[in-house]
């Protein structure tokens, strides 16, 4: 087991003992789990994964979308700063896909590398918070 804290400008979401974190990096998904080595890293858009027990089946575990931040493990306690998340019960399908079409719309239309970088900056956020639209819509039918 690990100590996770997760944390956000609006304080701390979550703070217990889990079994496994798979967490977005800008260097690839890793997992986290008891007596991992220290580490520090840099979050990217994505899906984070926490297995409370190890007997929790892959579609159980809970998921946040994260949008930014650091990560630090050290003495057997993953923190991780959190620029933004996103709770999959606040995700309405319908809003994030027409957001996404909005997002492509101006990246087409973008004239300058700061309209790009910011089209794509809201089309990889609207394609996280899909993806976790349909975990949990996936995760519903069950």
């Amino acid at each position: 087991m690990i100590k996770l804290k997760l944390i956000t400008l609006s304080g701390i979401r979550l703070d217990k003992e889990v079994y496994e974190v798979m967490i977005p990096t800008k260097a690839g998904e890793i997992a986290v789990y008891g007596g991992h080595a220290p580490l520090v890293g840099v979050l990217s858009y994505g899906i984070i994964h926490v297995r409370e027990q190890k007997s929790v089946k892959d579609p159980e575990r809970t998921q946040i979308a994260v949008f930014g931040g650091t990560l630090k493990v050290l003495n057997n306690e993953l923190i991780i700063l959190a620029d933004e998340i996103e709770d999959p019960s606040l995700i309405r399908e319908d809003e994030a896909t027409k957001a996404l079409e909005r997002a492509k719309e101006l990246k087409k239309s973008a004239k300058d590398q700061v309209s790009l970088d910011k089209a794509q900056e809201m089309i990889d956020r609207q394609t996280v918070r899909l993806q976790l639209a349909g975990l949990k819509r996936h995760k519903s039918r069950r």
